[in-house]
């Protein structure tokens, strides 16, 4: 009895292991996945483009820099030479890049990708860009007949690593439809917010709050530690009362109140800090094209631009406490 059921095990087992594999190779609509190309091996990308391959997908991948393509050649990626060559062998392109000018410059710049989409490509955006760049690249990928989806994500680089990002998607939802499969392999949750732009909107709003709960929570713990408070027990009382929130129990920018995280590690950056002042500045200039002024993210974005100043852009976002104790001891 006991082999007949060690024997119905494996076959559940193999079963169920075929039934992955089926997932990951087949749409939604039950056709063969497409070959990925993934443009874009930073701190995410590259995390991202190897969960993609460990779910049994076909990737490329390029970047300029040439370690982070060895390093994810290793687990199986294949590497283009350039993003010309990617583009002419794969039906998905994706892309995880810094800022809007990259975007432009990938796709609308006379040496870009444009003569290498139609019809039968997809654009998935996972950077965070401007809303409106996104809208010019939507327009643009139109006229060719590519489609596009806006998909940036969040939960950073842990979250990369394990496979548990959340993305926010716009675009058409017959494409987000064919998308998610993708977006599953390197996500847990995929919200879609609307026409394309839509996710960028909802990721300039979410790291606008970001940046301005950071800063709070820096400028309220180094209060409270200069009042004579140990930064562990007021962290405990925050974490358990009505100014909890992420910046304070999961990522607290004070060194020794927690492990792991870059506070502790002298703020050895996951997320830099001109890369946040970066978002804010996009939440910004998105507020002004609507005739709307940002007073508190006006004022936390000055505050990461005078860490900038000084040579500090390259720390984590979470520096801003550090900023906030060495200007109060000047």
């Amino acid at each position: 009895m006991s082999m007949l059921h060690s024997v119905r095990a494996v076959f559940v087992g193999l079963k169920t292991s075929c039934q992955q594999i089926r997932l990951q190779s087949t749409s939604l609509d039950g056709t063969p996945l497409k070959k990925l190309g993934f443009i874009g091996l930073g701190n995410m990308g590259a995390s991202m483009s190897m969960n993609l391959v460990k779910k049994g997908f076909d990737v490329t991948v390029f970047d300029i820099n040439k370690a982070a393509c060895e390093r994810v050649s290793k687990v199986g990626a294949k590497v283009a030479g350039s993003t010309q060559e990617l583009a002419q062998n794969v039906e998905f392109i994706l892309t995880m890049l810094p800022a809007s000018p990259h975007l432009k410059s990938l796709y609308l710049e006379d040496d870009g990708l444009s003569k290498f989409l139609d019809k039968n490509k997809f654009i998935i955006d996972m950077s965070t860009i401007d809303p409106s760049v996104s809208k010019e690249l939507a327009k643009h990928f139109e006229t060719v007949g590519a489609k596009f989806i806006d998909a940036p994500v969040s939960g950073g680089i842990k979250a990369a690593e394990d496979g548990t990002l959340t993305f926010m998607v716009g675009g058409d939802p017959s494409v987000v439809e064919t998308a998610k499969p993708v977006l599953l392999a390197m996500g847990s949750r995929v919200i879609y917010c609307g026409a394309v732009s839509s996710g960028q909107v909802a990721k300039t709003c979410n790291n606008l709050i970001l940046g301005i709960s950071m800063a709070a929570v820096s400028e309220a713990m180094n209060l409270g530690v200069k009042l004579g408070l140990d930064p562990k027990l007021l962290a405990s009382v925050i974490n358990s009362s009505s100014g909890r929130c992420w910046s304070s129990d999961t990522y607290n920018p004070v060194p020794g109140v927690m492990e792991n995280v870059p506070s502790s590690k002298d703020y050895k950056a996951g997320f830099t800090t001109e890369m946040l002042a970066k978002d804010l500045k996009i939440a910004e200039n998105a507020a002004k094209e609507i005739g709307l002024t940002l007073e508190v993210g006006k004022k936390t974005l000055e505050i990461y631009e005078n860490i900038i100043t000084q040579q500090l852009g390259h720390k984590d976002f979470s520096f801003v406490y550090k900023h906030f104790t060495d200007k109060q001891t000047k």
